[in-house]
């Protein structure tokens, strides 16, 4: 039903709490344990519960929802080839944009449709936990063990170069104290 500025229809929407649970990777141990090919196994840190550069913790935070109803009071209607939406304001919430499937005339049909809104956030939220690409790091576990042991094998390299300098310049300090 199409409402005007002024009318009061139920609005339907969600509240959230952050949670946190144990990280469903690691198991709160912070690490997995990856076996090589050649059987060898090495621990890494674990993706699933490090935000960013930070370490791992041990455990995931998610959001919980669950359903919020108020009457809220149209104060702008906005006609656009998208469709009909509303501004809203009401029940200490600031204005904000409405869609028409959020708008109710009675509280019960409101209740409804936050609840639906709060189980498909819920659901979303559980994909989330248990997926294995965890947002914007984009990179395997695999490729994890690849690069650090890639890494491992450069500095060897590298420690190997700089002891053969090292070498390079005892031979050479060894003949000078002969010549005198």
């Amino acid at each position: 039903m199409p409402y005007n500025i002024g009318d009061k229809p139920w609005y339907a929407g969600n509240e959230n709490t952050q949670k946190t649970m144990t990280c469903p990777e690691c198991l709160g141990k912070k690490y997995l344990t990856v076996i090589l090919g050649d059987g060898t196994q090495v621990t890494i840190d674990c993706a699933g519960c490090s935000l960013g550069y930070d370490p791992p913790r041990g455990y995931v935070t998610y959001h919980e929802y669950g359903p919020s109803v108020h009457q809220a009071t149209i104060c702008k209607v906005e006609i656009s080839s998208e469709g009909v939406k509303y501004g809203i304001d009401g029940n200490s919430h600031s204005y904000h944009i409405a869609e028409p499937i959020n708008l109710f005339d009675t509280k019960e049909e409101a209740e409804v449709r936050a609840q639906e809104l709060a189980d498909e956030h819920n659901q979303e939220e559980h994909v989330k936990i248990n997926q294995k690409d965890y947002g914007n790091r984009h990179r395997t576990w695999s490729w994890h063990v690849h690069y650090y042991r890639q890494q491992i094998r450069r500095a060897k390299d590298e420690i190997e170069y700089a002891e053969a300098k090292l070498d390079a310049a005892k031979s050479h300090a060894k003949k000078i104290n002969d010549e005198l």
